[in-house]
C-alpha cells in the first residue's frame, strides 16, 4: 500500500513538471526565445511561467500588463540601421494579444523585477492583431478599443530588444511574429538601369495588414516561383514587357488568379495581393485552368493552377467547393453537346483533386455550357480559349 502512494506521487509530480513545461514555455523574462528568423509561428500559449513579472498595476496603466496570464518573451537582435516593426496575427478573434518592448541590457531581468527599466513601446488595445508601423504616431497605447498599432522604432546595429507578448483574454491561444528589420547595405538589392524591382505584398483585403501568403508566380523568370507563407517577396528581373500571373492563397483566405501586365518602360513595379476570408458563394476564376478546343483534355499551362487549388484545398480542409465547367460557344444554344463538355470539364478537375487526397465529398461539379461566357462575343483567340475555363464556388467552410 505504502509502495503504491509513493508511485501515485511520484506519477503526480512527473505530470506536474510536464503540464508546467508544456504550459509554461519561454513564459519567463529568464526564458527569453531567441528569434533566429523574421517569423515565428508560436504553438498553443497557456500561463505566466514560473514568475508572474507583472500582477496588480492598474487598468489605465500604460506601459505594464495589469496581470500577467498567458505570455511569450521573444529576445530579437537588430543587424543593420533603420527602423523595426513588427505584426502579431491571430487566426482566433477571440484573442487579444497586448506587448511591451523593451531594450535589452545587462541584468535586465533583475532590473525589470527591480522595477527599474520602462517599456519603449507598448500596446494594450483590445484586439487580436497587434505591432508597431511607420505610420503609427503613438508610443504607448492603453487598454481598451484604441490603436492596436504602435510607433516605429528607430535602430542601431547591435541593439537587442526585449518583446513581451500576453494575452489576458483566454489560454492556448496562437500568433505569428512577423519581424520588418532593416537589411544590411550589402545584401539589399542593386538595381541597374536595365532591370526591374518586382514585388509582391500580401494583405487581408479588409484591414490591409500583412497575411503569410503561398503563391505560384510564373511569367517574371524562366521557371516558376513558388512562394510559402510569406508576406512579400522581391526580385530584380530584367527590362521588358511581361505578362505575369499570380495565383495566391492562404490559410482562412480565397485563392485568387491574377495576371500583371509589366512594361519594359517600369523601374520598380509593386503587386499588391489583396486576399479575402473565405465565404460561401464566393468563386474565383483560375483563368490557367484551360482546355483545348472541343475537348476535356487540359493544357500544358494548367498544371500550376492544379497544384495551386490542391494546396488550397489541403490547408483549408473544412472547405467544400463547386467546380463549375465551361465552354466557348458564342451564338449558339447551350446545346447537350456543350453541356457535356463542360460537365467532363469540371469532372477532369475533381478527378485530379480526390486523386491527390482530397476527400470526395467535399467537391461537387456542375457543367453550363456556354450559359456563362466571360466574352459572349470573342473577338480573339484569348478570349476564346479564356471561355473554357473552370470557376471554383466557396459551398461551405
Amino acid at each position: 500500500m505504502c509502495s503504491m502512494r509513493i508511485t501515485l506521487v511520484i506519477l503526480f509530480f512527473q505530470f506536474s513538471i510536464f503540464n508546467t513545461t508544456l504550459k509554461a514555455q519561454n513564459s519567463d523574462c529568464t526564458d527569453l526565445l531567441v528569434l533566429e528568423d523574421t517569423i515565428y509561428h508560436s504553438s498553443v500559449i497557456s500561463g505566466f511561467g514560473t514568475t508572474k513579472e507583472f500582477d496588480g498595476n492598474n487598468l489605465e496603466e500604460k506601459k505594464l500588463f495589469e496581470e500577467e496570464s498567458n505570455s511569450i518573451w521573444y529576445l530579437v537582435g537588430i543587424e543593420a540601421n533603420g527602423f523595426f516593426t513588427f505584426d502579431i496575427v491571430t487566426e482566433d478573434e477571440s484573442d487579444d494579444w497586448d506587448f511591451l518592448l523593451y531594450r535589452n541590457e545587462k541584468m535586465f531581468c533583475k532590473k525589470l523585477a527591480d522595477k527599474v527599466v520602462e517599456p519603449i513601446r507598448s500596446n494594450l488595445s483590445r484586439s487580436p492583431i497587434t505591432g508597431t508601423s511607420l505610420s503609427s504616431k503613438e508610443s504607448f497605447v492603453s487598454a481598451g478599443i484604441n490603436n492596436n498599432y504602435s510607433k516605429a522604432v528607430k535602430v542601431k546595429e547591435g541593439d537587442q530588444f526585449v518583446l513581451v507578448v500576453n494575452n489576458p483574454r483566454r489560454e492556448d491561444g496562437k500568433h505569428t511574429l512577423i519581424l520588418h528589420l532593416p537589411k544590411k547595405k550589402e545584401v539589399e538589392v542593386k538595381q541597374q538601369k536595365n532591370t526591374t524591382l518586382f514585388k509582391i505584398e500580401f494583405k487581408d483585403a479588409k484591414t490591409k495588414l500583412p497575411v503569410l501568403g503561398l503563391a505560384s508566380v510564373s511569367g517574371l523568370k524562366e521557371q516558376i516561383i513558388a512562394l510559402n507563407r510569406v508576406v512579400d517577396y522581391e526580385a530584380l528581373v530584367s527590362k521588358k514587357n511581361r505578362k505575369v500571373n499570380v495565383e495566391a492563397y492562404a490559410k482562412g483566405y480565397m485563392l485568387m488568379s491574377k495576371e500583371y501586365k509589366v512594361s519594359k518602360t517600369k523601374s520598380k513595379y509593386l503587386v499588391e495581393v489583396l486576399l479575402e476570408i473565405i465565404e460561401p458563394g464566393k468563386k474565383v476564376n483560375l483563368t490557367k485552368i484551360q482546355f483545348y478546343g472541343d475537348e476535356f483534355n487540359l493544357l500544358p499551362s494548367a498544371k500550376p493552377s492544379l497544384k495551386s487549388l490542391l494546396s488550397f484545398m489541403e490547408r483549408n480542409s473544412t472547405v467544400t467547393i463547386e467546380i463549375g465547367g465551361h465552354v466557348n460557344g458564342p451564338g449558339e444554344r447551350n446545346s447537350k453537346r456543350y453541356k457535356e463538355l463542360s460537365y467532363n470539364r469540371a469532372y477532369v478537375i475533381k478527378a485530379y483533386l480526390v486523386k491527390n487526397g482530397i476527400a470526395d465529398e467535399r467537391v461537387d461539379f456542375k457543367g453550363y455550357g456556354n450559359s456563362e461566357m466571360l466574352y459572349p462575343r470573342p473577338k480573339s483567340s484569348y478570349q476564346e480559349s479564356a471561355n473554357r475555363r473552370v470557376e471554383i464556388k466557396i459551398l461551405s467552410k
